[in-house]
C-alpha cells in the first residue's frame, strides 16, 4: 500500500536541519520511500516536507516517522498520515 506523510513543520525548522542533515538524508534513502520533496509556500519558505511510502499498513508508515529525525526532533507541528489510492501516473521503478 502507499501511504502519503505530510509533515508541516515548526518555524525555524531549517536552521536546525545542520545538525541532523546526514541522518535525515539517510533516513530518506529508504527503499520504502517512494519519493520525497520540501513542501514550499507562496513566497518560496519551506514549511515541511512530503513523501509517499510504501508499506503493508498505517503502523509500517508511523513506524517509519517515529524513526525519522524530524519527530524525534520535536520539529513537526503538523502530521498526516494518509493512504493514497493512485488513479493516474505511476511512481517511477528503481
Amino acid at each position: 500500500m502507499q501511504f502519503m506523510i505530510a509533515a508541516y513543520l515548526k518555524p525555524g525548522f531549517e536552521k536546525q536541519l545542520l545538525n541532523f542533515h546526514d541522518d535525515l538524508n539517510e533516513h530518506f534513502a529508504q527503499t520504502s520511500l517512494k519519493v520525497a520533496g520540501r513542501l514550499l509556500d507562496r513566497e518560496g519558505k519551506p514549511v515541511g516536507y512530503l513523501g509517499f511510502f510504501e508499506g503493508e499498513s498505517f503502523e509500517d508508515a508511523e513506524r517509519y516517522v517515529k524513526e525519522g529525525p524530524f519527530y524525534r526532533e520535536g520539529l513537526s507541528e503538523e502530521l498526516q498520515i494518509l493512504q493514497y489510492e493512485m488513479e493516474v501516473g505511476q511512481f517511477a521503478d528503481s
